[in-house]
C-alpha cells in the first residue's frame, strides 16, 4: 500500500515539475515575444586606440529591440575587423558606437601604414592642370622643381622619380573615397626617401615643386629615387651646403 503512495506522489511531483518547466518556458517566450529582443554586442574588454578588433573582443547579449540607438553597430560583421579612433579607447561592456570605429583605410593615419622601410610621407599639393588628369593612391609621378636664377635664366628638371601616392586629399584633409568628400584632388600625400624631405623642403624654399605623370614613370624598380643625372640636383647641392649632398 505505502508503495503505491509513494509512486503516485512520484509521478504527481514528476507532472508538477513538467508542468513548471512548461510555463516557464512558456513565459520566456511569451517575454521575448512581448520584449522583442534581440541579439547585440557589447566590448569584452577594455580596448585600446587604435586596435584591430576580434571576435575575443566582443560579448554577445540579448536585449530589447526598442533600446538598440541608430547609431550603434548590432551586427558581428560591422565591428570585427574595424579599428578603434586613433585617440580614444572603448571601455569594457560599452556598445560599439559608429562614431568610434573605423575601416582601416580611414584611419586619419593610414598613410603612414603605406610607407616602406625608410619612407617618410611628404605632401603636396596637385594640380590637375599641368598633371595631365587625376591621382589616385598607387599611382606613381615624378616630382619636378623649377627655379629663377638671377643670371642664369630659369632652371628646371626632374628631381625625384617613380615617386608611390599613398593617399589623395581634398581641400578640407579627407580622403576622396569618403563619403563626405567634394571627390576633388587638392592635397597628394606621397612615399618618399626619409633622406630626401631636407632636399624636397629647401626645393620648395628656393624654387617650385611639381609632380608630373610620364612613360617613363613606371620605368624603373628603384621607387622614389633621386634623378641624379638632372641639373637641378647640383643646383640643390650646391644651396644646402655638403649635408645635404652627402644624405644620399
Amino acid at each position: 500500500m505505502r508503495k503505491k503512495i509513494t509512486l503516485k506522489l512520484f509521478l504527481v511531483g514528476g507532472l508538477a515539475s513538467v508542468l513548471l518547466s512548461l510555463l516557464a518556458a512558456g513565459f520566456q517566450l511569451c517575454m521575448r515575444l512581448k520584449l522583442n529582443l534581440r541579439t547585440t554586442y557589447v566590448a569584452a574588454r577594455t580596448i585600446p586606440p587604435r586596435t584591430q578588433i576580434t571576435e575575443a573582443d566582443l560579448t554577445e547579449l540579448q536585449i530589447p529591440a526598442d533600446y538598440l540607438l541608430d547609431y550603434t553597430y548590432t551586427d558581428k560583421e560591422d565591428i570585427v575587423g574595424k579599428y578603434t579612433e586613433i585617440q580614444g579607447m572603448i571601455p569594457a561592456g560599452s556598445a560599439f558606437y559608429k562614431s568610434m570605429l573605423y575601416r582601416e583605410e580611414e584611419l586619419p593615419d593610414h598613410p603612414s601604414t603605406q610607407l616602406r622601410s625608410g619612407q617618410a610621407a611628404y605632401t603636396m599639393e596637385v594640380d590637375l592642370a599641368r598633371l595631365g588628369g587625376t591621382v589616385v593612391p598607387g599611382q606613381r609621378v615624378d616630382v619636378y622643381f623649377a627655379a629663377e636664377r638671377k643670371d642664369a635664366g630659369v632652371l628646371t628638371g626632374c628631381l625625384i622619380r617613380n615617386v608611390r601616392v599613398i593617399a589623395v586629399k581634398d581641400h578640407r584633409g579627407i580622403d576622396l573615397d569618403r563619403e563626405d568628400s567634394s571627390g576633388t584632388p587638392y592635397l597628394a600625400v606621397l612615399a618618399v626617401q626619409q633622406q630626401d624631405i631636407s632636399l624636397l623642403t629647401l626645393a620648395e624654399e628656393v624654387g617650385s615643386v611639381r609632380m608630373f605623370t610620364s612613360d617613363e614613370t613606371y620605368s624603373s624598380d628603384l621607387e622614389a629615387s633621386r634623378a641624379e643625372d638632372s641639373p637641378v640636383l647640383g643646383y640643390l647641392y650646391e644651396a644646402g651646403g655638403a649635408t645635404l649632398k652627402d644624405a644620399v
